[in-house]
């Protein structure tokens, strides 16, 4: 119960950063980053991140644990959870057209990394869920599938318009690497349900942490005398407040 209401308001906390950010100024008085809350941005990755939270403490898990342990182990997992980011940073440094340019795909990621690994680390010390193989008390959530769903959900917004197929191809490999920390036996589906979530969350937010920094570093140049930025909630809003004298 603990777990679930820890994830309740991490998600809620996540839910409050939807964004989509854009210019609108006036003589005296410029409306900056007012951003409209996007319903559904972060349904995804809180209904993956619930979901694994309730399952954790169900026989449901032990009974797919079951059916999914493999008599090897395999070290793919190591590898794949980093894929869809490497060949897309790849692909776009050889010409193949992302959204973004090949360093800005690297902000994105990085700034990824840095939220995923603030976020898995203390729920992994505060929950304290036992692995299958008893190996230790640090199952919950899945570091592993939280990188491969981080760089797949990456994939995705870089190539989804001009090649979905290719955009989509990431999941792919994130849904493999998820089988098999389950297959290794050191997950429960539970860890990487909610791990895809956190992953996909961390992404679609460093996202829009990165176009804020971009918006803000353009806005700059327009900027001339005294100005001062006030945040502001209004009318289902986040915004940010441009006030400058002339």
């Amino acid at each position: 119960m603990i777990r679930l209401v820890f994830l309740f308001f991490l998600s809620l906390g996540i839910c409050s950063f939807n964004a989509n950010a854009q210019f609108d100024t006036t003589h005296h008085l410029g409306l900056v980053n007012c951003v409209s809350n996007t319903k559904y941005y972060f349904a995804i990755p809180v209904t993956l991140i619930a979901t694994g939270a309730i399952l954790s403490n169900s026989n449901f898990k032990i009974n797919v644990q079951k059916g999914v342990i493999g008599d090897s182990k395999t070290k793919v997992d190591n590898y794949l959870q980093i894929a869809p980011a490497g060949i897309t940073v790849g692909l776009e440094a050889i010409g193949i057209n992302g959204v973004h340019k090949p360093l800005q795909t690297t902000m994105i990621f990085t700034i990824s990394n840095v939220i995923l690994n603030s976020i898995v680390q203390p729920i992994k010390h505060f929950t304290k869920v036992k692995r299958p193989d008893n190996s230790d008390f640090k199952s919950f959530p899945s570091g592993h599938t939280t990188e491969a769903f981080a760089a797949a959900e990456l994939m995705r917004i870089e190539f989804k318009e001009n090649n979905p197929l290719l955009g989509y191809a990431g999941y792919l490999m994130a849904g493999a690497t998820g089988y098999l920390r389950m297959y290794n036996n050191k997950h429960w589906i539970s860890d990487v349900l909610a791990g895809a979530g956190i992953g996909i969350g961390s992404t679609k937010l460093a996202l829009l942490i990165f176009e804020e920094i971009e918006d803000h570093r353009r806005f700059k140049k327009h900027i001339k005398g005294n100005s001062l930025l006030i945040p502001s909630y209004q009318q289902n809003q986040i915004c940010i407040n441009w006030i400058k004298h002339f």
